[in-house]
């Protein structure tokens, strides 16, 4: 039996996931980390901010870290230590801190540097609105042509590869004003997804080289468990190439299908996403029916996921 973490990305987030994380007691250490990184009281910057605030950059990638990385910090020592971890974008970058590359301080504050950076690339891109658009379900040849033209005209890219067709195109606000305007695209599953910024894409090419000297000259380690690349599913081992991954992966279509397959490929057997959200459990379950699924937020005690892993025939510390 063998068990992957996963860490999600943006768009699962919501006005509430923080409430209970920012006062309880045990997590005291890690508010005062993130409150010395923000510059101010973590609670008092959360409570602030309003319903629209939590979907931009900065702080969208800020609260996701600190929602997974208090996840983490209450499971990792209950649970058995996993087979293979992978992030999803902004995932991405937390899966070393559970592979144990980064410490809470490192990781909180990478993300914050990279929002900043891919913030700074996008510049006078950046419109007020969402950048993304989720593509699924099937739709006509004529539909997927005018899909196809539609990208090219208005300038989009696909950001994200997921499995039975679905992707994720990105690109300025307005450019997705447009695609999403057009008579032709008519596809009804067609969603446009809660995130500013045109990740993963040529819109965020300024931001790889900065990126890539802010993390040679961090505390990034190699990883104690094998973590995969984003950008093709490979298998980063090294600090080297763990570098190499983060950077590519903020404009380049991250092949999230790729990484899907690895889980199988690996023996992977369960996983558990650490949210917020559970989108990534749900496509593991719907592609790979072999491999049980669930996310943190399934369960109504985090302390529950124990009993549903010794279930799975998983042994615990």
């Amino acid at each position: 039996m063998k068990l992957a973490i996963l860490c999600s990305g943006q768009a699962g987030q919501h006005r509430a996931m923080l409430d209970n994380l920012i006062t309880a007691p045990d997590l005291e250490e890690l508010r005062s980390s993130a409150s010395e990184i923000l510059g101010e009281d973590v609670e008092g910057w959360w409570r602030n901010l309003t319903d629209e605030a939590i979907f931009t950059n900065e702080n969208a990638q800020f609260a996701i870290a600190l929602y997974q990385l208090s996840v983490w910090q209450r499971i990792a020592a209950l649970i058995p230590q996993p087979a293979l971890i992978a992030g999803y974008s902004l995932g991405e970058l937390i899966a070393y801190h559970v592979a144990g590359s980064l410490n809470v301080t490192d990781t909180l504050k990478l993300v914050r540097q990279r929002a900043r950076l891919m913030d700074e690339a996008v510049g006078p891109l950046a419109v007020k609105g969402s950048c993304m658009v989720l593509w699924r379900g099937r739709v006509s040849y004529q539909v997927q042509e005018a899909m196809q033209h539609g990208l090219k005209d208005y300038g989009l890219e696909t950001a994200i590869v997921r499995n039975r067709g679905e992707q994720v195109f990105t690109g300025p606000a307005d450019a997705v004003d447009s695609f999403l305007a057009d008579p032709h695209i008519v596809n009804p599953n067609m969603s446009r997804l809660a995130i500013t910024t045109p990740s993963h894409s040529r819109y965020l090419v300024a931001a790889t080289d900065n990126f890539r000297r802010v993390l040679d000259d961090s505390n990034l380690t190699s990883p104690s468990v094998p973590v995969l690349a984003g950008v093709d599913g490979s298998r980063v081992r090294t600090r080297s190439q763990a570098v190499d991954a983060l950077t590519r992966q903020i404009a380049t279509t991250v092949r999230w299908d790729r990484c899907m397959e690895a889980l199988e490929e690996t023996g992977i057997t369960t996983v558990l996403e650490l949210g917020p959200g559970n989108d990534l459990a749900n496509l593991i379950e719907m592609e790979h029916p072999n491999i049980s699924a669930r996310s943190i937020g399934d369960f109504r005690d985090w302390r529950s996921v124990t009993g549903w892993l010794k279930e799975k025939g998983l042994s615990l510390h």
